[in-house]
């Protein structure tokens, strides 16, 4: 179902299960204030569509062309991230693979929103690979990405780890993550990103 929200805002939903709140995130947040909602699925359409949604925003505001750029990377790191830790869920005969986002605009930075569901088998990986990001200094982060991308290094978890860096070296910021328990099989994962305005 798709619903188009104030202002063109597109809101999405694929169906109801997603354990972030959008319905407080929305009426606690003013229109011009919220960028994008999406519930669903996820194929290179959909993205450019939210893409065109967040360049449209940003082109309304004295917002540095770097800045611009380092929020458009960081949105599709993360939503890279998502889409490829996700998993299908089963719902009674139903069945869906989506991912949740949630694009805010604060008083002096942006706000990246994303949760999916995650089997409990990856959880553990994931979450050592975020640690040990926020453990390194800005140095050993800058050395740490070189040196995986020069060796090429992936990781049975489907990557290794270069989006995630690459979101703590342009935001400078720690990885900002929760994992919720579903049941013994899945877990619901949480990504929370800022982007500030001033670089």
């Amino acid at each position: 179902m798709m619903v188009i929200g104030p202002q063109n805002h597109i809101f999405v939903v694929d169906s109801l299960s997603a354990l972030i709140n959008l319905k407080e995130i929305t009426n606690n947040t003013p229109d011009k204030d919220l960028i994008f909602v999406y519930q669903g699925a996820v194929n290179d359409e959909r993205v450019k569509k939210l893409l065109q949604l967040t360049e449209s925003a940003l082109n309304k505001q004295t917002i540095k062309t770097s800045v611009k750029r380092k929020i458009f990377r960081v949105l599709m790191e993360a939503i890279q991230n998502s889409y490829k830790h996700q998993c299908e869920v089963v719902l009674g005969d139903d069945s869906f693979k989506e991912i949740t986002m949630v694009f805010l605009r604060q008083e002096q930075f942006y706000e990246l929103i994303l949760g999916n569901y995650i089997t409990n088998e990856k959880v553990d990986g994931l979450r050592a690979k975020m640690d040990q990001i926020n453990g390194q200094s800005e140095k050993e982060l800058k050395a740490s990405y070189r040196n995986t991308l020069n060796n090429n290094a992936r990781t049975k978890a489907g990557g290794s780890g270069l989006g995630l860096m690459d979101i703590a070296r342009k935001t400078g910021e720690p990885l900002n993550y929760s994992f919720s328990k579903v049941n013994e099989d899945i877990a619901y994962f949480t990504f929370t990103v800022k982007i500030y305005k001033v670089e």
